[in-house]
């Protein structure tokens, strides 16, 4: 039998939204400082910052990341390896020692993740081992490994 509408027909769910943490990236800022990344999320109630280790020598600087962190009151949530064409000379030049960088500036800084890409076309070496060297960073630590992939991953089998 078909009834009319009626409001108290109607069942109502419940959605349960889990508590999330949002993080402002020091990326989004550029031009501008880490040290205004830091200020702003503060000031717009951000729950944490997502440092992009780059140029900016505050990037680079646990310690004066602890500072503001300290200072403004907010976490660090991530630490973003310097891993892309524009910091490919930061913390040297080698792919696995910039990763155990960022690892050691997570776990000093409290961060739960480190966020990585996949290697350029011509890091064939890198690329290699790189789910695996990834993997077996991950068992040594409680930081997170987390990989964007904006581009491709093709160095498989050296080619």
């Amino acid at each position: 039998m078909n009834r009319p509408w009626s409001p108290t027909l109607v069942a109502v769910a419940v959605v349960q939204v889990p508590d999330a943490k949002v993080a402002l990236s020091t990326a989004s800022v550029y031009p501008e400082s880490t040290a205004t990344a830091f200020e702003l999320a503060a000031r717009l109630g951000y729950d944490g910052v997502e440092v992009m280790v780059w140029t900016d020598p505050i990037s680079q600087d646990v310690e004066a990341l602890k500072r503001l962190s300290d200072y403004h009151g907010i976490e660090i949530s991530a630490i973003h390896a310097p891993c892309l064409i524009v910091t490919q000379r930061v913390w040297g030049t080698d792919p696995w020692a910039k990763l155990v960088k960022a690892q050691a500036a997570a776990e000093r800084l409290g961060a739960q993740t480190v966020v990585v890409h996949p290697p350029f076309r011509w890091q064939r070496d890198y690329a290699r081992d790189f789910i695996g060297g990834i993997q077996r960073m991950a068992n040594e630590t409680d930081v997170r490994f987390a990989v964007e992939n904006m581009f491709p991953l093709r160095a498989v089998d050296g080619r």
